[in-house]
């Protein structure tokens, strides 16, 4: 009895959720043969429109319309509400005895063709809290050993071989904490990349581990409930109920980064060849493995890390999840298929950003192979006109709201949720966005743009009135007078993602440029460079913790910005503490094999002559072999292969230059020295002049052209 629960006080504020004594329950003994079971009762009343017919009151009568003229509760016409009570009973009672009694009790409150009430009840016992390992914890346990051994013994011979350490035993050192710690701990950027990004990725992940910790607490048990559904009244709220817009900042991001990255590539390889093959398996296995043990993590340990009123709701729930769907989510497609039951609930966006990189070759191949830049515009276009058709074709038929309005209706969320808010339609406007900034700024990286100051305030003043209409906008949307709108929630769905995309876009354009002032300065700070490193791990770690909290909760509290402010800077220093761990265990060791792997696969293909190459010279003593470009062309692109992979600066690349020839009347072709060593296996390109005095026969003349860097045929370099 002490331990159930009783008449709370609150109700009416919104106090729906009384736990009792948990924990007090589970440590009841009995010498007859039974123990202590805390039954968790949910009650749901479903409360129909009053149909006008005439009827004689009763109490239940008196009690709904009295509860519906305060105005202050949730009973309203056409809605539901529901309680939760935990009732501390003896282990020999069944969940069926338990629903009896309810309501038995609850009947008085029944209103024939008004309120109808469902009971639910589910039941722990100290038993069920017990850790019980089966086949798949044990398999978990044993990898995570296995990753243990590997790790030490990597480390242990990365300390130990410090100074003696040669390319060829990269894959013994790939698991090194020492290393890794070393690389996450830098801060230089590379030349060529753009260092905006960093503090604009970190600000981005914090803010969407708000959004989630916001969330959980809002759907946990509080006792001022009723104060969450008038959150939009303050107007700054939204920038927490519509901030679900900020993870189109990281598709943004993505489509940046993938188009930079690729066309400067390209422009520093020998190969002609866009292998979509290599992009696809190289971006896998960058993302898989640390995901694969996150996976693992949900499916075994994590439920036997606490316990709690209602840890099998948040984190047996996804133990479920994972154990049924986990090939779903390696296969990323676990934002289409089974998308209620769906293992790791953030994960819909790993899925999403696959997809998306799956599709990206429909807009790089026009980058990287049509000289005529109007091919691609035209892609561009026509993906951007799809991206908006589709989620407002989908809104208007399927009368949705414009965007997830959390508080609601539950069946619109989860509507909303399911049709657009999770698919690859409604966020590609976003990443071909960043896929045509990326081209842009490739295109302009060399160029000293001159902007004329009033456009460059215009540009800013547009870009954040923009981005603030769009979290602002949907506030109207939550007012209870507010008339849905086919056309309003269309449009809404079908433009403000590519809205806050262009917006963000110009905030990125005018910082690498030099017209973002003190924007500029503080997103590029060097701080964030470790943080941004994390960023990736953090969002696979994060929600760990608020299923925690969620899960173990054995009180109500009171919602507030300062207990939410309290909650997530918590759950901010826990996550960046695992996802440390995280990433020097499953991120990085695995990034450093994928390098090691492609470079591999590039140096091999380099080994073999190209179809616009012709052998010329046959091959020397000391096992090169001279080639000659049969184009005759005014540039020429060496790098090393190896450095080329791993994205060096190019200060590290003895050839990372281009040449041109300062007399446009001097066709110079150029002659490739390719030498094939095998220990290293890497191609090393030097430029040669024909008229060098280069001969087959001499020896000496051979000699000194290995010595030298390139032979200078009057060209002047210029970087590009």
């Amino acid at each position: 009895y002490d331990a159930s629960v009783k008449i709370p006080s609150g109700v009416i504020t919104g106090n729906y959720q009384q736990l009792g004594n948990y924990d007090e329950c589970l440590q009841v003994k009995s010498g007859h043969g039974f123990t202590g079971k805390a039954c968790s009762t949910t009650v749901n009343f479903e409360i129909a429109k009053d149909n006008g017919k005439p009827r004689q009151p009763d109490i239940g009568d008196l009690l709904l319309n009295v509860a519906i003229a305060s105005g202050y509760t949730k009973w309203k016409s056409g809605r539901s509400v529901n309680y939760e009570w935990m009732w501390c009973v003896p282990s020999s009672c069944n969940i069926t005895d338990i629903q009896e009694a309810v309501e038995l009790g609850l009947d008085p409150l029944k209103v024939e063709d008004r309120v109808d009430i469902v009971i639910n009840v589910s039941c722990r016992t100290a038993e069920t809290d017990q850790s019980v390992f089966d086949v798949t914890d044990w398999i978990y346990i044993s990898t995570l050993a296995i990753f243990v051994v590997i790790i030490i013994a990597s480390t242990g011979y990365d300390i130990a071989k410090q100074g003696h350490l040669n390319k060829k035993y990269i894959l013994l050192t790939s698991f090194s904490i020492y290393t890794n710690g070393k690389n996450l701990l830098k801060t230089d950027r590379r030349h060529d990349s753009i260092e905006c990004l960093d503090g604009l990725r970190y600000i981005s992940i914090c803010w969407i581990i708000y959004g989630h910790t916001h969330y959980t607490e809002a759907v946990g048990v509080k006792m001022n409930l009723n104060e969450i559904p008038q959150m939009h009244i303050n107007w700054a709220n939204m920038f927490v109920l519509n901030g679900n817009i900020i993870t189109d900042t990281f598709f943004l991001i993505s489509g940046v980064l993938m188009a930079y990255t690729i066309l400067i590539k390209n422009k520093k390889s020998s190969r002609d060849q866009f292998d979509v093959i290599s992009l696809y398996v190289h971006r896998y296995l960058r993302l898989t493995p640390a995901y694969a043990m996150m996976i693992g993590f949900y499916a075994t340990l994590f439920y036997k890390v606490s316990s709690g009123p209602h840890w099998d709701q948040w984190v047996g729930a996804n133990r479920d999840y994972c154990r049924e769907n986990w090939w779903l989510n390696l296969l990323y497609l676990n934002n289409y298929i089974h998308l209620p039951r769906i293992c790791m609930s953030q994960s819909w966006y790993l899925a999403t950003d696959m997809q998306l990189v799956w599709l990206s070759p429909i807009f790089l191949y026009p980058m990287l192979k049509f000289t005529r830049e109007i091919f691609f515009w035209l892609v561009f276009a026509l993906g951007l006109v799809i991206s908006i058709l589709i989620p407002f074709l989908i809104t208007f038929c399927l009368r949705l709201n414009g965007t997830m309005l959390y508080y609601k209706n539950n069946t619109d969320l989860a509507n909303v949720y399911i049709e657009i808010y999770t698919k690859v339609y409604s966020r590609y406007g976003s990443y071909i966005i960043g896929l045509a900034l990326g081209y842009l700024l490739y295109k302009n990286r060399s160029r000293v743009l001159k902007i004329r100051l009033i456009y460059i305030t215009f540009g800013w003043l547009v870009a954040a009135v923009s981005g603030f209409f769009i979290f602002i906008c949907p506030r109207w949307m939550y007012f209870d007078d507010h008339r849905y709108n086919e056309l309003e929630a269309s449009f809404y769905a079908g433009f403000h993602r590519q809205i806050f995309a262009l917006s963000i876009s110009w905030l990125i354009f005018c910082c690498v440029h030099g017209y973002g002032g003190f924007v500029n300065q503080f997103l590029s700070w060097k701080g964030w460079v470790p943080f941004s490193k994390l960023t990736y791990s953090a969002y696979l770690c994060h929600y760990v913790f608020l299923l925690l909290e969620a899960g173990s909760v054995r009180t109500a509290g009171t919602i507030s910005t300062m207990s939410i402010l309290r909650s997530f800077f918590s759950n901010l220093c826990l996550t960046t503490l695992l996802s440390i761990l995280w990433t020097l265990c499953f991120e990085l060791p695995f990034m450093t094999l994928d390098q090691t792997f492609f470079s591999h696969r590039q140096s091999q293909s380099k080994l073999i002559s190209k179809p616009n190459q012709e052998k010329i010279f046959g091959s020397t003593d000391s096992g090169k072999e001279i080639y000659r470009s049969t184009e005759e062309s005014s540039a020429a692109i060496t790098r090393d292969s190896e450095d080329a992979f791993n994205q060096k600066s190019s200060k590290d690349s003895m050839y990372d230059q281009d040449l041109k020839s300062d007399d446009k009347d001097d066709k110079c072709p150029f002659i490739f020295v390719i030498e094939a060593e095998r220990d290293n296996s890497w191609a090393q390109l030097k430029n040669v002049h024909q008229n060098s005095g280069f001969d087959e026969d001499s020896d000496e003349t051979f000699n000194r052209t290995k010595t030298e860097e390139r032979i200078d045929c009057n060209y002047g370099s210029d970087r590009s």
